[in-house]
């Protein structure tokens, strides 16, 4: 390999020539800063044909603006949307956000708070960090005081803003609504408006400095990288329109290989976007960066110029080639003549081959750091020394990010990909795919890093290429199984969106393994607490397995119990009882699925618990224990979520010493494998709240319930359902421990979040508002008590039958009322009907039983007193 000292030619030192027509446009748009409500300045062209160039040259023209303008007190920061992350919303306001404090010390507040209580949402296992936030962050503070794991909410906000000093009052006191507001966001709402809180923060710098401010994006098309032709062409970015159109006065300048279609969504931004379409560079200009590069031989010039076509991006590249062969002897024209694609061969035609073929295997990655350039050099025998890994970044077409990542340009990626045979490009993908694919051996679900999500993504982009659809969707479904077991789910459910892609493109619209796609994809839905968007995908696996495999298969079977849990959630419960039954009938003529006949038991004794049919859960359950404990060891997750279930039946039955047994042992279990915080652990931590709070312990029950609420607040959206059932079941303690106000609010919130969840007479809903009829009755709000009371009472006629242990709870709650308001009469016919049920569903021994004819016997006793 030539060692060969760059000096004026170091790509990242040529010079920049002429284009003035563009740059006498962004002149003209600073001039008219704050002229306009909107500004919007456009560069567009083919790939190459220098926008990268010109967009690095004009934050340069507007430093020297600003020096001969003395009164002009502009901002600016840019991003490149040819780095994969920095397409992603909440990354690319983060840098621009980065950039905006190193050098103008802008503080981000609103957004750091709405970052980080997203973060903490959808990343619940994971510390927050202090490198994170930049200094003076109120994030900063808060981490200083609580810790990385802190829950972030209006009360430890507001503790931090009183004892700072001046600086987050007077900001505090302006955003308190907004603060407000966001800590009760679900995760999906915050990422909305992350924009909005980001140019909030901007907006108020700019009002307070009196400045103005300049955004830069370079290669705008990258957003729709992957996506052409899917969905509408706008929505793309949809997020940056909307970012423009919250910065009134803000100049925005966008290089691209298209002119933007604003005005299809409005077109009022006509009005405000100039758009220039970038042409061949000029040849006096292209003349000029020969000369200044020392390409000064007329004959040398007239060749590149010819084959060139005035493009940028192949002038550099002939430079880079004229300068390769400067080192071994005199260029001469016949070096340089031939179309674009014979520049590229020429180029390579002067690299010596360790250069060659390294850069072949590098055109293979996204990006590239060290570690990854040393394993790929290493492997494939280049020959490039290690310790030359810097003068990679000489080339023209390389360039570095800001967290030491290295990009290749897409033209020199492709030419690269061309240039090699097919055979070379899949070993290279493979090699690149067992690389990520070891970092992801051993992982600790309680403590997965960023690394490991990279090593995720990437390893799936390159296995793509390595893997036939049938082996990627298998490495897919065992690599992603540990993210999901932490609740990473927003890691993988993009993965499994672009495997459906992938094998709708290249399978049989019938083939299996589009059918575990959709079932996968029905999960993560059902995991967001999304059941009616998971149906349509369940349903679609369900008839391709039907169709494929036939109606008996113990994978229709396994698709049958996930449906199950899908329909008990939609509450309808006669349906999931069916499909539950099904399965089982299936398994069990087979004989040859243990595991799976546990999981379709499983799924059926939920339905009998819910049903009020407790026996029949018990024995559904204890057929799932036994084949679990002995399939997979007693200390496995699948044995604690049986017992937890199990711990929810035993506490309706009555048997209190044995639901807290069962419950506490499903709780060691998850803790050892999931850390202290998972989603899972919340459900077992409210199903033991409950209990305490069955047995008169509330104290006990508040604070595991209230732990319980933390963890799923971290993990899920805020109006996910599982929320809203700890919410009414924390309110229903407070209740007890006599915090009225507080049980109305968390019931009330509850209520809401069932409401938009769920059709207006699902039994989740009834059970939140039977609680709250109870809490209205405590404060002395007997009519809404009462009226509440009915309405409950109708709900659960109608869903689960006459004869059901919540009838009678609700029968049992309104004759109290009436005692309470002196109609004995009528509080007698409902109790005795309560307990009619109580003693046939749950017997004469029953806690629930005795309490009622405890109740009857008060009344009996106040009745004989009239």
């Amino acid at each position: 390999m030539s060692i060969r000292p760059k000096g004026c030619f170091d790509k990242n030192e040529r010079p920049f020539v002429d284009r003035e027509t563009y740059i006498q446009a962004l002149r003209e748009a600073l001039n008219n800063l704050d002229q306009k409500d909107y500004s919007v300045l456009v560069y567009y062209g083919v790939g190459g044909i220098g926008k990268t160039s010109l967009r690095k040259e004009l934050p340069k023209l507007l430093e020297k603006h600003k020096e001969s303008h003395k009164n002009l007190n502009v901002i600016w920061a840019n991003v490149d949307f040819s780095i994969e992350s920095h397409r992603q919303m909440d990354k690319f306001l983060i840098i621009l956000k980065n950039q905006l404090h190193e050098k103008y010390g802008v503080k981000f507040h609103l957004f750091d708070i709405g970052h980080a209580v997203y973060w903490r949402k959808v990343n619940p296992q994971l510390p927050l960090l202090k490198d994170s936030y930049s200094e003076g962050s109120i994030v900063t503070d808060l981490l200083d005081t609580f810790g990385g794991l802190v829950s972030i909410n209006y009360r430890s906000i507001k503790s931090i803003v009183e004892s700072s000093p001046d600086r987050f009052k007077e900001w505090a006191l302006k955003r308190d609504e907004a603060i407000a507001n966001i800590v009760n966001m679900e995760a999906a709402e915050i990422e909305k408006k992350l924009p909005i809180f980001w140019a909030n923060d901007l907006a108020d710098y700019l009002k307070f400095t009196s400045s103005s401010a300049v955004i830069f994006i370079d290669t705008y098309e990258a957003l729709w990288e992957s996506h052409r032709g899917q969905g509408d062409f706008n929505s793309k970015d949809k997020w940056i329109r909307d970012l423009v159109a919250e910065l009134p006065g803000v100049l925005w300048v966008i290089c691209g290989r298209e002119a933007l279609r604003w005005e299809e969504t409005d077109p009022d931004w006509k009005e405000y976007l100039e758009q220039h379409h970038i042409g061949q560079l000029p040849e006096k200009d292209a003349v000029d960066l020969l000369n200044i590069c020392g390409v000064e031989n007329e004959e040398i010039q007239k060749v590149i110029l010819d084959g060139s076509k005035g493009v940028p991006y192949y002038l550099d590249l002939a430079i880079d080639t004229y300068n390769t062969i400067k080192e071994k002897r005199q260029p001469v024209p016949a070096d340089f003549s031939g179309t674009r694609s014979e520049v590229f061969e020429r180029f390579m035609k002067y690299l010596d081959k360790q250069e060659i073929e390294t850069l072949k295997v590098l055109s293979a990655p996204r990006f590239w750091d060290y570690h990854l350039f040393e394993a790929l050099v290493r492997n494939f025998n280049t020959g490039y020394p290690l310790t030359s890994f810097s003068d990679l970044g000489n080339f023209s077409f390389t360039s570095k990010n800001h967290d030491g990542k290295w990009y290749m340009h897409q033209l020199m990626k492709e030419s690269l990909q061309e240039y090699q045979g097919s055979d070379l490009r899949q070993i290279v993908h493979r090699f690149i795919f067992e690389y990520y694919n070891e970092k992801l051996s051993n992982i600790d679900v309680k403590n997965i890093t960023e690394e490991h999500k990279t090593a995720l993504m990437e390893g799936f982009y390159h296995a793509n290429f390595a893997l036939e659809p049938s082996e990627l969707l298998k490495w897919l479904i065992t690599t992603s199984e540990l993210f999901d077991n932490a609740a990473l789910w927003s890691i993988s459910f993009p993965l499994y969106e672009e495997m459906l892609e992938i094998q709708e493109t290249k399978l049989p619209s019938e083939h299996i393994d589009i059918a575990v796609t959709l079932h996968k994809i029905a999960a993560s839905y059902y995991r967001k607490g999304k059941y009616k968007d998971a149906l349509p995908f369940y349903l679609r696996s369900l008839e391709i397995r039907e169709r494929c495999l036939g109606h008996e298969h113990p994978d229709v079977a396994n698709v049958l119990s996930s449906m199950v849990w899908n329909y008990f959630q939609m509450g309808e419960y006669n349906k999931a009882l069916s499909l539950g039954n099904r399965s089982l009938k299936i398994l069990k003529a087979l004989g040859t699925e243990p595991l799976s006949i546990a999981k379709a038991s499983n799924a059926v004794a939920v339905i009998h618990k819910e049903m009020g049919k407790y026996e029949n859960a018990l024995s559904f359950y204890n057929q799932a224990l036994v084949i679990r404990e002995k399939e997979l060891g007693s200390e496995h997750f699948d044995v604690a979520k049986t017992l937890s279930n199990m711990s929810s039946t035993y506490r309706r039955m009555g048997k209190y010493e044995d639901a807290i047994s069962v419950c506490q042992r499903s709780l060691e279990i998850k803790e050892k494998i999931l850390g202290p915080d998972n989603p899972s652990i919340a459900i077992t931590l409210t199903n033991l709240a409950e209990i305490y709070r069955d047995i008169g312990m509330y104290e006990e029950g508040a604070t595991l319930c209230q732990r319980a609420l933390e963890i799923k607040e971290r993990v899920h959206r805020s109006d996910h359902p599982s929320i809203a059932t700890t919410l009414y079941i924390l309110g229903d303690l407070y209740k007890n421990i006599g915090k009225h106000e507080e049980a109305l609010a968390l019931c009330q919130r509850s209520f809401e979040i069932k409401g938009r969840a769920h059709k207006c007479d699902h039994p989740a809903i009834a059970n939140t508002s039977n609680v709250l009829a109870e809490i209205y009755e405590c404060i002395g709000d007997f009519k809404e008590s009462l009226i509440i009371y009915q309405q409950t009472l109708e709900i659960r006629e109608k869903v689960l039958g006459k004869e059901h242990p919540d009838v009678a709870t609700t029968l049992n709650d309104l004759a109290g009322l009436y005692r309470k308001r002196g109609k004995y009469e009528k509080a007698q016919l409902l109790y005795q009907r309560s307990l009619e049920i109580r003693e046939t569903v749950l017997g004469s021994n029953h806690p629930d039983t005795i309490k009622t004819l405890n109740a009857l016997s008060e009344l009996y006793k106040s009745m004989s007193k009239i």
